[in-house]
């Protein structure tokens, strides 16, 4: 039974123990099975962390290479991350910064890090790294609480538009100085600058124009006070005004003529910013000047196309800057031989048969155009081979430049070539008269002395008396031998003056004496003519510079002319007085014996007048020998009134001779001189004198 027991609890036991063993191994399976699991779910969260890892650091590496400081506050307001950008804007570590949890100790880094959340941004300045800078603060509130902040430099902008405020101010201040009316619109088409010279230019209130209005609004209040062109459809050049702020791409200038007259140049250019830029400059005098230019040019041209000169101007480089047709013309020349500005080398070779003389020609083209680009200033006559002579003249002009004139003078220096060979001629002719006339004169003296020697002779009756016949007949052959003897004195003078062989022996002369001397000689004939003398002279009559024998030759003439031609009971009249500057001696006849009127042309006329005397003979030599001391013959003669023959000379007057003349006395006038001599008489019976 123990047995049986033992072989019951034996099986029993292996039964219990199998389901034990069944039952621990299922246990185990499944705990194998759930540290399998474990080790999966653990590797991949092994692999997850693993990737949290990696991507952390990636995040890191971004935040790093941010430009811009970069942190993370948590709950407290504590700094609990931040990017190297953030530690080198501070200037320490993050591990610094993460120690101190966000209690920094300067004000930068208290500035960095403090703030309310979700705050847009504020601007500070900070000092880091002993620099002051410019950053925009900006932080950012998570759905944990935590904030993130950021600071962006904001330096470098902030100096970019302090320079660019500087240049702005600058620029409008440049604008602000120009004469140029000068308006800026903004992109909106609202004017947002304007110099003083377009507020005067168009007459407009500044404080108007400081209310930013828009340029339509600017062309209205234009448009009404009739400061702009008449335009027949305005809106539509309003609209295209305003079409500009969208199209222009390239400044454009266009010319407005306003209705007072003036002429404005308008340009309109795009603005860097936007809008556009317009300027308005009064182009009115300019224009004017232009036109005037323009005229002016176009006088000259026609003036030179229609000179004779033939015109050319030569360049520094020789070539042919402009021309006339007269220089074609001389030339022989066509309008493809100029064409395109030649050199001077190419003229002178086309003109070589005018200047090729058979010699060396390449030395003598090297000449022309040596002296042509010499820029000298030179004239004279050139001689071409076709036997035409041109006046040619160089002339340097300041724009480095050369004129030259051609001038045909051919006619010219032939009529010169005569007139030269004639005037030898008559050089010729004058020498062979003047000989003439001194050998026959002397031929005429010798034997008309010996007739006066003889005329007197039988006159005197040295040999026997004669007969009162014979005694007239002897009287008359003397004074006719007189008479030649005087003729042929006179025709020496004459001959002499004529050919500038006559020399004055120049002195003082004294009037009164040389008249009263005058009348003294005369006196006697008129008396037995049955004529009387007046004289009037005044008192101390300055003297003169002449010489006294030919003065007394010429007024003896005069009243012996006078004599002989005034009828009995006549009156012969002398008078000298000064006028302006210089002394009339005048011999009036009366009645007249000449019909003409008083002229320069009776002296030419007097040897028809009086062809039947040698009077006129005497007058030429008068006319001559009153021009030789520098003074002039004139003549009246009127019917009924007489015939007066005036001298007018040049006074001498010596420092020391201060005396003034007195007034002209008249007609029977009485005056005396120093002495008390009466020079002036009136004779009051025929044949008398008185003295």
């Amino acid at each position: 039974m123990l047995a049986t027991g033992a072989a019951l609890f034996a099986a029993v036991a292996a039964i219990g123990f199998g389901a034990l063993w069944r039952q621990t191994e299922r246990r185990l399976q499944a705990r194998l099975q759930a540290i399998g699991k474990l080790e999966r779910e653990g590797a991949e969260a092994r692999a997850m962390a693993q990737h949290a890892r990696e991507e952390a650091a990636k995040l890191r590496e971004t935040l790093d290479a941010l430009p811009m400081p970069v942190w993370r506050r948590g709950c407290d307001q504590a700094v609990v991350d931040c990017n190297q950008a953030y530690t080198a804007a501070l200037g320490t570590s993050r591990e610094a910064v993460l120690a101190e949890a966000g209690e920094l100790a300067d004000r930068g880094r208290r500035a960095l890090t403090a703030g309310p959340a979700d705050e847009p941004g504020s601007r500070l300045h900070l000092v880091l790294n002993g620099q002051r800078r410019l950053f925009d603060v900006c932080q950012i509130r998570c759905p944990d609480g935590e904030t993130i902040g950021f600071a962006v430099d904001r330096t470098e902008t902030e100096s970019a538009q302090r320079e660019l405020r500087r240049h702005t101010g600058a620029h409008a201040a440049v604008l602000e100085t120009l004469t140029a009316a000068i308006a800026i619109f903004g992109s909106d088409k609202r004017l947002r600058f304007f110099n003083s010279a377009f507020s005067a230019f168009w007459d407009l209130d500044p404080a108007w124009l400081g209310s930013e209005p828009t340029v339509g609004e600017l062309l209205e209040h234009l448009h009404a006070s009739r400061r702009v062109p008449e335009y027949p459809d305005f809106r539509a050049f309003k609209k295209q005004r305003c079409a500009l702020f969208t199209t222009l791409i390239e400044p454009q200038c266009e010319l407005m003529h306003l209705p007072d007259g003036r002429t404005l140049q308008l340009t309109i250019s795009p603005h860097p910013f936007g809008g556009l830029i317009f300027a308005f400059e009064d182009v009115s005098d300019r224009l004017a000047l232009e036109c005037s230019y323009n005229t002016l040019a176009q006088v000259q041209r026609a003036t030179l196309d229609h000179l004779f000169e033939g015109i050319a101007v030569y360049g520094g480089d020789g070539r042919l800057k402009l021309h006339n047709p007269a220089f074609r013309t001389l030339w022989g020349l066509s309008e493809a031989d100029v064409a395109r500005e030649p050199h001077i080398a190419e003229i002178v070779e086309r003109t070589r048969d005018l200047l090729d003389d058979g010699g060396d020609w390449t030395r003598a083209r090297d000449q022309i155009i040596a002296q042509v680009t010499s820029q000298t200033l030179a004239s004279g006559p050139l001689y071409r081979r076709d036997g035409s002579v041109l006046q040619v003249a160089s002339v340097p002009l300041p724009d480095g430049e050369i004129l030259l004139t051609y001038l045909d003078v051919t006619d010219t220096v032939r009529i010169e070539r005569a007139l030269r060979e004639r005037n030898e001629a008559l050089e010729t002719a004058a020498r062979l008269k003047a000989e003439f006339v001194a050998n026959v004169s002397h031929e005429l003296r010798t034997p008309l002395n010996t007739i006066i020697g003889f005329a007197e002779i039988l006159h005197n009756q040295y040999f026997g008396p004669l007969n009162s016949s014979q005694i007239e007949y002897s009287g008359g052959i003397l004074d006719s031998a007189h008479q030649l003897t005087a003729l042929i004195s006179d025709v020496i003078d004459l001959a002499s003056i004529e050919a500038s062989y006559l020399e004055l022996e120049r002195g003082r002369v004294d009037i009164p004496e040389l008249l009263h001397t005058l009348v003294g000689v005369t006196a006697e004939r008129a008396r037995s003519r049955g004529l009387d003398i007046e004289l009037c002279c005044p008192k101390n009559l300055e003297p003169i510079d002449g010489d006294e024998r030919r003065l007394k030759q010429a007024i003896f003439n005069l009243i012996s002319n006078a004599i002989k031609f005034t009828p009995p009971g006549g009156t012969i009249g002398i008078e000298a007085e000064p006028c302006g500057g210089e002394l009339r001696l005048s011999v009036s006849e009366t009645p007249p014996s000449l019909a003409a009127a008083g002229s320069a042309e009776v002296l030419d006329r007097l040897k028809r007048v009086r062809a039947h005397s040698s009077s006129s003979l005497g007058l030429s030599l008068v006319k001559n020998l009153i021009e030789l001391h520098g003074g002039r013959v004139e003549i009246e003669s009127a019917p009924r009134q007489g015939t007066r023959v005036t001298c007018r000379l040049p006074f001498c007057r010596p420092e020391a001779d201060g005396v003034e003349a007195e007034p002209t006395a008249g007609p029977g006038c009485e005056q005396s001189d120093s002495s008390g001599r009466t020079l002036a008489l009136t004779a009051p019976s025929l044949g008398t004198i008185r003295e």
